[in-house]
């Protein structure tokens, strides 16, 4: 609150402008985004190191045909179980080199999150295996990095 008393609930001249330049060009980095996430789930399921893959563009999430009705593609972020422990999605994380490990998601550039640990990290075990958390589960938010150097990152950090 302090900031709003200070500078008014009003984004300034420059901000305001800033927000709608990128505006202008949020459908293409939408697309491109939607279709390397598209691609990098394919790449997923098919990997012997990965439990299951959650993107409803994938025929088998539970709730494809739904969100290919609702929506013009599976989304931008991914959810991923691994085969391993905690410390093995924690040794993955760590050899990414182009995807970055924060907390955050939902920016141009693809990062990646462990939920139990970050996000969801204030919720028991027992709630969060509710949600289908578990140690093993990533949360993957793909951006507009070119989709062949993300699956290289991502090959790499699987060996």
């Amino acid at each position: 609150m302090p900031f709003t008393r200070h500078t008014g609930p009003a984004l300034s001249p420059f901000n305001a402008w800033v927000l709608v330049k990128s505006l202008e060009t949020m459908e293409l980095r939408v697309e491109r985004m939607v279709s390397n996430a598209q691609i990098i789930a394919e790449f997923l399921e098919a990997r012997p190191e990965i439990k299951s893959v959650r993107f409803p563009g994938l025929k088998s999430h539970p709730n494809h045909a739904l969100a290919m009705k609702q929506m013009s593609g599976g989304g931008t972020t991914i959810g991923i179980e691994f085969v391993g422990d905690q410390a093995q999605v924690f040794a993955f994380m760590n050899k990414l080199r182009v995807i970055d490990i924060s907390n955050n998601l939902g920016d141009s550039k693809s990062l990646i999150t462990h939920p139990a640990t970050t996000t969801h990290r204030r919720l028991g075990p027992e709630v969060q295996a509710e949600m289908g958390i578990t140690p093993s589960v990533l949360r993957l938010s793909v951006g507009l990095e070119h989709s062949a150097d993300l699956i290289k990152d991502l090959t790499q950090a699987l060996s």
